[in-house]
């Protein structure tokens, strides 16, 4: 992946330690191999789109069984919301429209497809799509 400037960019933006926390928790991970394996593609994909999206994409439980996992909060490794994450991410693009982030996370609003991710057209059909759906109920 290159960043704005053109430039390769690494798979993670860790500082050494936080590399090495993590590094020494898969070493000491004791478990079901897809819990470790799910946790390091929530790591990636929260550097990649933010920790909003993650928090998004799963629930409490699980966001907090990886962190642990990891040995890290996703907050101090990961951007809050990234461009990617604002272009991609049907769910956050939803609760952008809404204004209402954490009733999406906690599931006081219910957001149907709210863990796609797709182009940025899609993003937008998927938003309307979801405005006038809620839009229809209210009226009733």
């Amino acid at each position: 992946m290159k960043d704005q400037t053109n430039k390769p960019r690494k798979l993670l933006a860790l500082d050494d330690e936080t590399e090495q926390k993590i590094l020494q928790n898969m070493r000491e991970f004791r478990g079901v191999g897809t819990t470790l394996e799910s946790a390091l593609g929530a790591l990636v994909m929260g550097q990649y789109f933010g920790w909003r999206v993650l928090k998004i994409l799963h629930n409490p439980a699980t966001y907090r069984r990886y962190e642990k996992v990891l040995g890290v909060e996703f907050k101090d490794v990961c951007p809050e919301i990234t461009e990617f994450g604002q272009k991609k991410s049907i769910g956050y693009a939803i609760t952008e429209k809404l204004g209402s982030f954490w009733a999406v996370v906690m599931g006081k609003r219910k957001v149907a497809d709210k863990g796609l991710i797709d182009n940025q057209a899609e993003v937008e059909k998927q938003v309307a799509k979801h405005i006038a759906a809620n839009d229809g109920e209210e009226k009733k």
